[in-house]
């Protein structure tokens, strides 16, 4: 059964108004209005069986509107609420507000199809009817207005007999709102509204009724909503107070319905590796941990080299003997890049072999990359170009790019040069990436090397405004144990009073002592794998009470380190989740690993089959809360990744 609901007032005309506009060919003239036509056209209007109206006690033409829908084949219910006639009162206000939401209750459990009308009646009868479709749902809200004569400027046979052409014309049917989904609140007990406990029986022969109401029901939601908000708002707080602790979602996704949110919750990534790639990829993301030095694949190192095949000499710095050479190397296999993979990575070509290698081993596979190959400005800007190209391609939206500028002066340009370079690449890309960088300090230098980079880092700092805007954090990376933190504290403390963000690799290839020592004697703020936290439970609370964040690379880890899904080798990124530490998901040196951002995800779930879609996102959301930008660039990041997901995961659950 198609039903419409509608109130009325002291106008009876509104009603073969509505009914004509959702009948047409029971009522001719309608057809002749175009803009009744387009209405029903544009939202799907469907003819309606029966009418119901509600109206208060007295005279409202009842006569007029049974001659009416006998004539036009309407199947017209009139229900009046007694005791109710011009609202003197607080009592006959709620009462009719009862009565009205008691009548569309029935209809939205009876009907098939439902529509309620807000044009009938008082203004509070229609507030009361559009609050009555946002509690138990309806297909569509209909208004109608009219643009071109009041209804006392017709006569009152108008509408009894066949109106003239013009009349159609003098009204615009509106949609105010359409398919609204049930609100029904639900009580302490999960109990739902119901018919049942709030019945209207009536006759289904006679078209006037009158009820008796006792303002019961509205009095009931009443209380219901006071309960829910009290429940919202402790909902909200909960999940507010535990933003730093715990798998904090974005905020939007509770709009979902329960069921879609369930889905998300339950649905576990990696056992259809096609699809669940391509929703990842889809999904806007963040890098916070990934290496210059090791972005580009065998591939991408042959479209590098081949700037420099006819090079012209830059600002007068000439190439030397051993990066002509290396140029010549790489250019031999410009037309087998398969040929050139084969060289670089040899029996670890094959991925089961390319596990658990080491640390020294997997940075000797970027030896035609990094501060070998990035040394002019052709290198430079290429290796970027690339690297951005990817980045969109994963829909990467922010990255903070781990670079060492200092390593590519040694055929002349200077670390200003090499920062300038980096961002006259990276600024054509400016619309679809939002970078920062990161400057590394290697353990590997000597105790003046490292103070010569710190210098020239602040040096840089002050010579370069869209640098120093750019510049967000300092890493100390490379062996672990070459140089420990420790030792390197009074070094530090110049960076340290620019107030700049600290992240250092640890506790990667060494023991948890080592990201003790990185937060403790060097003030990290984040922390590069962080794979030996559950050694030492009180330094996990400490991150989890800090917000110290972990970057972890599943890719890398399980080829350096050796962490599989197995109980002895488990990947602790699941339990770090479960413990409520904030973690992020990064590609480390994606050249070199083979791999891209959306991977790592997929990566991840290998490692840790029990994650779910929630996770994932979870993990995105993290990875900008941990980034380093300021807080107007991570609010419009969190807002913009928040709808782009909501937006989504809409489509696809």
């Amino acid at each position: 059964m198609n039903l419409l609901i509608t109130t009325l007032g002291t106008s009876w005309q509104i009603v073969p108004e509505l009914f004509g506009v959702t009948n047409p060919k029971d009522y001719d003239f309608f057809c002749n209005s175009q803009s009744a036509v387009q209405f029903r056209e544009s939202y799907n209007i469907l003819p309606v069986d029966e009418l119901w109206i509600i109206t208060t006690q007295g005279q409202h033409d009842i006569e007029k509107l049974e001659s009416w829908s006998n004539k036009w084949n309407c199947n017209l219910h009139i229900f009046v609420c007694k005791g109710v006639d011009k609202f003197q009162n607080e009592n006959e206000i709620i009462k009719m507000r009862s009565f009205i939401y008691r009548i569309v209750l029935a209809g939205s459990q009876k009907a098939d199809v439902l529509y309620l009308s807000l044009s009938g009646g008082r203004k509070t009868m229609s507030a009361d009817m559009q609050e009555a479709g946002n509690l138990f749902g309806c297909d569509a809200m209909i208004h109608v207005v009219d643009i071109a004569k009041t209804p006392d400027e017709y006569k009152n046979d108008d509408l009894l007999d066949a109106p003239k052409e013009e009349y159609a014309k003098c009204f615009i049917p509106l949609v105010v709102n359409q398919k609204i989904e049930a609100n029904l609140i639900v009580s302490a007990d999960n109990e739902r509204l119901e018919t049942k406990s709030f019945p209207i029986e009536f006759d289904k022969y006679s078209v006037l009724q009158i009820f008796e109401e006792d303002g019961t029901l509205a009095k009931e939601i009443a209380e219901r909503k006071k309960r829910s908000s009290q429940v919202y708002t402790n909902f909200y707080n909960r999940i507010t107070a535990q933003e730093n602790h715990r798998r904090d979602l974005f905020r939007k996704l509770y709009f979902l319905h329960p069921d879609k949110l369930s889905k998300l919750k339950n649905y576990k990534v990696g056992q259809n590796k096609k699809a669940d790639f391509a929703l990842l990829k889809k999904l806007p993301k963040a890098e916070l941990h990934s290496h210059l030095g090791g972005v580009l694949s065998p591939e991408e190192i042959i479209e590098v080299a081949k700037t420099e095949r006819n090079y012209k000499a830059d600002s007068g710095y000439k190439r030397s003997k051993e990066f002509r050479q290396l140029i010549d190397q790489i250019l031999l296999y410009e037309n087998n890049p398969s040929g050139f993979e084969q060289k670089i990575y040899g029996q670890y070509s094959d991925d089961k072999n390319f596990f658990a290698i080491g640390i020294d081993a997997y940075q000797k596979l970027g030896d035609y990359q990094g501060s070998s190959l990035l040394q002019t400005r052709n290198t430079i800007s290429k290796a970027v170009e690339l690297y951005a190209r990817n980045l969109i391609q994963n829909n990467v939206r922010y990255v903070e790019i781990r670079c060492s500028p200092y390593k590519y002066t040694r055929l002349g340009l200077t670390t200003a040069e090499v920062v300038q370079c980096m961002m006259n690449a990276l600024s054509p890309f400016a619309n679809s990436i939002e970078y920062r960088f990161i400057y590394i300090i290697g353990r590997q230098a000597s105790k003046e090397e490292i103070k010569d980079s710190i210098n020239q880092i602040l040096n840089l700092i002050k010579q370069n405004n869209e640098f120093k805007e750019k510049l967000v954090g300092i890493d100390l990376a490379g062996n672990e144990g070459k140089t420990k933190p420790s030792e390197l504290r009074e070094d530090f403390m110049p960076l340290l009073k620019e107030c700049l963000n600290i992240t250092i690799h640890a506790g990667e290839t060494e023991s948890v002592n080592s990201i003790w020592e990185a937060v403790y004697h060097l003030s990290a703020d984040r922390i590069g794998h962080g794979l030996k936290l559950l050694d030492n439970e009180e330094l996990l609370n400490r991150f989890i009470n800090k917000n110290i964040g972990v970057e972890m690379c599943p890719s890398s880890n399980y080829q350096i380190v050796g962490f599989d899904h197995t109980k002895e080798h488990k990947y602790p990124l699941a339990e770090y989740m479960a413990w409520g530490l904030k973690v992020c998901l990064n590609t480390d040196d994606q050249g070199i690993s083979r791999t891209n951002l959306t991977n790592e995800y997929i990566k991840a779930s290998e490692l840790c089959p029990e994650l779910t879609l929630w996770d994932f996102i979870v993990l995105i959301r993290n990875s900008i809360s941990m980034a380093f930008c300021d807080s107007n660039t991570k609010n419009k990041l969190m807002h913009s990744f928040e709808d782009e997901v909501l937006n989504i995961l809409t489509e696809v659950l």
